[in-house]
């Protein structure tokens, strides 16, 4: 049932996102993600008699709040790192935050079950290795190492970035050796690096499935991965995804030491502490994502009727023929026939057909948005190739000079994103 119910999600927000049936392109990602961990629990259901979602509901629902802090985390790094932003998200703060929430929460129970395919399925039970010699000279060196790794990005961000992502490891396992049930280092010590290589496995399918879901949903991150930024797969540079193995170990290696740590304190079972913990848990969280709104955020979705860089009589009368979004807009206005229908049935002139194509297409570039396209409009650049011609900086200060701007730490990052994918686009149509 469980699988049947995750596939018929799956494949209704895939035929949603393809006829454009809002609100599902904003919602594709939340639908996709939360489709696949149901159909990845079932699997394990099925493969083992075991079921996270069945068996044990309220450890799924700890997974998923400790996910939300969890990712918060790297929310609140990235507002110094700057390696990705959000487009076209919610124009409603609390529709937005509720949507973050929903997304963030699905990164742990994600990681948890692909690594119950991947260990159910048998994939790499065993890897045998020479064993690990452990010392006290190697563990101070571990943990000097997990504290450079988390302070180098933050102090010289564009320079030591990729450490972000295994700064915990180096910092808790350790611990986790000597006193979780289970951790890679004892396994490695014993000659055993099958658990480490199928988590490793599991980051990687997961980014893969995160990459590729975010790609087509409407709501989404882009990176701004400082020298990477050229070769990508979906909207990641393609070095990006070495990433996503080390992630899901970092993973593995918090729950294993929060399980662990939360086990010999019993104080953590006090209804007082835990009520308090959750209280400034969920102001921590709210605190960055008001900074997530303020710097990472890059632009909103804005409906055809409200999309001020068209006329005010081409919005209204396209909405009114049901192009009410931007895409079902570019969709009709991108067929040559269509236009003419288009135009016959708004009474809209072909000339001011093609502009209002010229316009949405440049709302729609990476997820510019509307307010993006009309600070763009202002130094001239009205098509999607009127960016290619210029360079990031001076793209930059051009925008800055306008008054109060969008996002600004991060600005010639992301007029390079603009102007580096503009300039591909005009390659491929020549």
């Amino acid at each position: 049932m469980i699988l049947a119910l995750g596939i018929l999600v799956f494949a209704a927000g895939t035929a949603g996102l393809v006829l454009l049936v809002e609100p599902v392109p904003t919602w594709y990602y939340h639908l996709a993600w939360g489709s696949y961990i149901l159909v990845a629990d079932d699997l394990n259901r099925r493969l083992s008699g075991r079921s996270l979602l069945r068996d044990r509901p309220r450890r799924l629902g700890w997974l998923a709040v400790t996910s939300v802090a969890w990712w918060t985390l790297f929310e609140a790094i990235n507002l110094r790192l700057g390696n990705w932003y959000y487009v076209m998200d919610p124009p409603s703060r609390a529709v937005r935050w509720t949507g973050i929430s929903l997304a963030f929460a699905t990164v742990l129970p994600g990681i948890v079950e692909t690594l119950g395919v991947v260990e159910n399925l048998g994939w790499l039970r065993s890897v045998r290795v020479a064993p690990l010699m452990w010392s006290r000279a190697k563990e101070a060196s571990c943990l000097v190492l997990g504290v450079a790794s988390f302070a180098l990005p933050l102090a010289w961000p564009d320079l030591f970035f990729p450490l972000t992502w295994m700064s915990i490891v180096f910092l808790l396992e350790p611990w986790n050796r000597r006193n979780a049930r289970r951790s890679f280092l004892r396994d490695l010590e014993a000659g055993e690096a099958g658990p480490f290589c199928r988590t490793l496995l599991a980051g990687l399918v997961c980014g893969l499935l995160w990459e590729t879901w975010n790609f087509w949903a409407r709501a989404k991150w882009i990176y701004t991965v400082p020298v990477f930024d050229e070769l990508k797969l979906f909207e990641m540079p393609l070095l990006g995804f070495l990433g996503f193995p080390p992630f899901a170990i970092e993973c593995v290696v918090l729950l294993r030491f929060l399980r662990a740590w939360s086990a010999g304190r019993s104080w953590t079972a006090s209804p007082v502490i835990r009520l308090s913990a959750a209280v400034l848990g969920a102001a921590a969280v709210m605190r960055v994502f008001a900074g997530v709104d303020a710097v990472t955020v890059d632009s909103f979705y804005v409906p055809v009727r409200q999309l001020a860089v068209l006329p005010a009589p081409v919005r209204a009368r396209l909405a009114e023929v049901g192009l009410g979004s931007p895409e079902k807009l570019r969709s009709a206005l991108d067929d040559v026939e269509g236009r003419a229908r288009l135009a016959a049935a708004t009474g809209l002139g072909l000339e001011e057909l093609e502009r209002a194509r010229e316009r949405v297409a440049l709302v729609l570039h990476q997820g510019l948005g509307a307010d993006r396209a009309l600070q763009l409009e202002r130094v001239g650049i009205r098509r999607v190739a009127d960016l290619a011609p210029w360079a990031p900086a001076d793209l930059a200060a051009a925008l800055r000079a306008q008054g109060p701007p969008l996002g600004d730490r991060f600005l010639e990052r992301r007029a390079g994103v603009w102007i580096r994918a503009a300039r591909r686009r005009s390659l491929s149509e020549r």
